[in-house]
């Protein structure tokens, strides 16, 4: 199987370079003029990954992703367009776990929600519509978020969710970004993140929590904890 990594094309050259060293061939996001300019870009707001080498994107994103995805690979065009104004921005950032898919389901792609129901996955709707830029997924059913109403309804059913404090991750002309824009699995044991977790507060008990899933922790780059919109990986 091929491995790819779909990572922001504004993402620093050394973010790009550290990511390839995995072993995958970085697939660059395109801009989207529909959004906002801060995250314009990031992968988590324009393509999902479904597992098996499938994948949905906006359809706005369909022609540019459609080209450079490996033989093989299946891309879904999604019905949902996106647009700048919350919340139909938000169609395609669902966080998907192993018996889960976390998201704001009013606003989520139909098709994705579809997809998880044919898989037997329960939608746990949450009203953070940024759902999988505010999760950071580990293996199994484990995350780590900062946003309130994530930790609660993720608590309640089960998930093992680590609570963190909200913003020291940097996000360009916006106060602050999520730690699940600022990562990502590159392999079912390692997280990687874009940028030094040291730099975070709550770095020692993202280190543990990791640790107590079985997850070793990488960083990309040097410096503070950068959002890029998700880290997409076909694992």
């Amino acid at each position: 199987m091929d491995k790819i990594i779909i990572a922001d094309c504004r993402a620093d050259d050394e973010t790009i370079k550290a990511l390839e060293k995995t072993g995958a061939a970085a697939i660059p996001t395109v801009k989207l003029d529909c959004l906002y300019d801060a995250v314009a870009s990031h992968a988590d707001m324009q393509i999902h990954y479904l597992g098996d080498n499938r994948f949905i994107c906006a359809p706005e994103a369909y022609e540019h992703y459609k080209k450079l995805l490996p033989s093989g690979f299946t891309l879904i065009k999604g019905s949902a367009d996106l647009t700048s104004k919350y919340p139909y921005d938000i169609a395609y950032n669902a966080a998907a776990l192993n018996d889960y898919l976390i998201c704001n389901s009013r606003y989520t792609a139909t098709e994705i929600l579809s997809e998880y129901k044919s898989m037997s996955k329960k939608i746990l709707n949450v009203n953070q519509g940024y759902s999988k830029c505010n999760i950071c997924v580990l293996k199994g059913n484990a995350i780590i978020t900062s946003d309130n109403g994530i930790f609660k309804a993720s608590s309640e059913n089960g998930i093992d969710v680590l609570k963190i404090r909200k913003g020291f991750i940097k996000l360009k002309n916006l106060s602050y970004g999520f730690i699940g824009g600022a990562a990502g699995l590159t392999a079912d044991n390692i997280l990687a993140v874009n940028g030094d977790i040291n730099t975070h507060p709550d770095a020692d008990i993202i280190k543990e929590f990791c640790k107590k899933h079985g997850t070793k922790l990488i960083c990309l780059k040097k410096g503070i904890l950068e959002d890029i919109g998700s880290i997409i990986v076909n694992l």
